[in-house]
């Protein structure tokens, strides 16, 4: 395990890490992968990608929630609900939040929390105890509606900014692959537009999307699919050794621990671990030099 450090060069000032113009495509408009290396120089440790997870890597842990959210969804399921009355609204968005409380409650602590149901579950419960019909489009506008718009309420954690730069400067994709629980990949590209983050950004991959949370594997061989690469030339980025650095090692991935918004670990199986974003993007240099 290598542990990063990073000195002034590596501070927020610092100018070099900007990029030109990138293109921010889904995952089916990938273009063609820029090298990271000639093909004569490309090694065993070359990568082609970089995946990232979100919550205490990217940006906080926590969630926070307002008095406010109740409404804010309300207004958002009316406008995805449109050909329902006002009363049934109400009556649904009760049941809905009412459902998902305890799962509210607990992102205020951390975004790694697992609800006891999935959403799209709780959401077809809610859709039949109101007598309305439970089809997939109906789900999943409802889905998209009970996640709240983040930009207002969560800033990019110091460094995200760069390090997603940097991977992208380094020839690599960018991936997300998150544990969520309302959103979906479109859903978030909503955040990172909102952010400004999503010209730095290739693929986005949830739990939502790939049906199971990490540390099962499926999160990130929809990822790896995304990226258009092989295990062996991806890098996981995350602040969880059993999310993401262990299920990545179990796929032949190499790791990178970032703790910039949790307790600095007493041990970790990961490649490198790095205390910031600043130090996680020395890191990602370091495996291209190798």
């Amino acid at each position: 395990m290598t542990t990063v450090s990073c000195g002034p060069c590596d501070s927020p000032a610092v100018n070099h890490l900007s990029i030109g113009p990138m293109i921010s495509v889904t995952m089916t408009g990938l273009p063609p992968l820029t090298p990271t290396l000639s093909p004569e120089g490309r090694g065993r440790r070359a990568l082609d990608a970089a995946l990232f997870d979100v919550g205490g890597t990217l940006w906080p842990n926590s969630w926070p929630f307002r008095e406010s959210d109740g409404e804010g969804r309300r207004d958002r399921i009316g406008r995805a609900m449109s050909t329902l009355d006002a009363k049934t609204i109400d009556s649904l968005v009760a049941d809905l939040i009412e459902s998902s409380r305890f799962g509210d409650l607990a992102r205020t602590v951390s975004t790694e929390v697992e609800m006891p149901i999935d959403a799209d579950t709780l959401i077809t419960g809610c859709l039949v105890r109101q007598g309305l019909e439970a089809d997939p489009e109906s789900v999943m506008k409802i889905r998209r509606a009970m996640a709240l718009p983040i930009t207002d309420r969560l800033k990019p954690l110091p460094g995200a900014r760069e390090l997603l730069a940097e991977a992208r400067g380094l020839g690599l994709r960018t991936v997300i692959a998150s544990n969520t629980y309302w959103r979906d990949a479109e859903s978030y590209w909503e955040d990172f537009r909102g952010l400004n983050l999503a010209q730095h950004i290739d693929a986005i991959v949830t739990s939502v999307d790939a049906g199971h949370l990490k540390p099962h594997p499926a999160v990130f061989q929809l990822a790896i699919k995304a990226a258009g690469a092989t295990p062996g030339r991806c890098v996981v980025i995350g602040n969880r050794e059993e999310n993401d650095v262990l299920p990545a090692i179990e796929l032949g991935m190499r790791t990178i621990l970032v703790h910039p918004d949790d307790p600095a670990p007493e041990a970790s199986r990961a490649d490198a671990v790095a205390p910031d974003l600043w130090a996680a993007a020395q890191a990602l240099r370091d495996m291209l030099a190798s």
